[in-house]
């Protein structure tokens, strides 16, 4: 029983210290996120029966990302806004027939809706998104026993979408800094240039993944 008691009172210090956090630091009418950091995809974009883009194809699923978010509150935990970011990746590959190297920049601006919660010392922050996607590719190969350059690119439009969650802790009356992780996606159709029309099966290709995210944010 006096186990039992003991349990009780310590739940009921732990609710009361989170209500008294979060009493403290009050209402949130505003949030603002900048972050950048690490980007990860899958899909079956550059997906060939060659090594040569076999090994293209593991350089380029690493790369970096950018993100903005701004969201206003409508209700006490939930909110809605704008999302941007901005993705890139590269890869390159040398031998004694040529150099080649291909660079991917994929961006999104979208809508969002938003909820988030004070848990423990700082902002517990979830969101989803919908919005446009635009992907641009460009492939550059240099043939060097015969000294000519050749370069591909194609750009395309996609609805894509974004879920991300943030822990974001306190420090201060508006200032937060934490992690976050996000997974991304968007499906769309490539063009009919003379690389890729050899190299993936079909005309449409997806893309999806991951970010971890360095985080900074204002709450007003």
């Amino acid at each position: 029983m006096k186990k039992i008691l003991l349990l009780l009172l310590v739940s009921l210090s732990c609710v009361t210290s989170v209500v008294s956090a979060k009493d403290d630091k009050g209402d949130i009418h505003a949030l603002l996120f900048v972050e950048g950091g690490y980007s990860h995809t899958f899909g079956d974009l550059n997906c060939t029966v060659t090594q040569y883009f076999s090994s293209f194809q593991r350089q380029l699923r690493n790369g970096y990302t950018l993100q903005a978010t701004a969201m206003g509150c409508f209700s006490q935990n939930l909110s809605a806004g704008v999302v941007a970011w901005k993705k890139g990746f590269s890869a390159s590959n040398d031998d004694l027939l040529h150099e080649a190297t291909e660079n991917q920049d994929i961006k999104y601006i979208g809508l969002a809706m938003g909820g988030h919660e004070y848990f423990g010392p700082g902002l517990l922050f979830v969101c989803l998104s919908l919005g446009y996607t635009h992907f641009s590719d460009k492939y550059a190969i240099h043939h060097l026993r015969e000294e000519v350059i050749e370069e591909d690119r194609f750009s395309t439009g996609a609805l894509g979408y974004l879920f991300e969650c943030k822990y974001m802790f306190c420090l201060g009356k508006y200032v937060m800094a934490g992690p976050g992780i996000g997974y991304f996606g968007f499906q769309g159709k490539n063009s009919d240039g003379e690389y890729w029309t050899d190299f993936l099966e079909n005309d449409g290709f997806r893309v999806d993944g991951f970010n971890i995210t360095a985080c900074l944010g204002l709450k007003f």
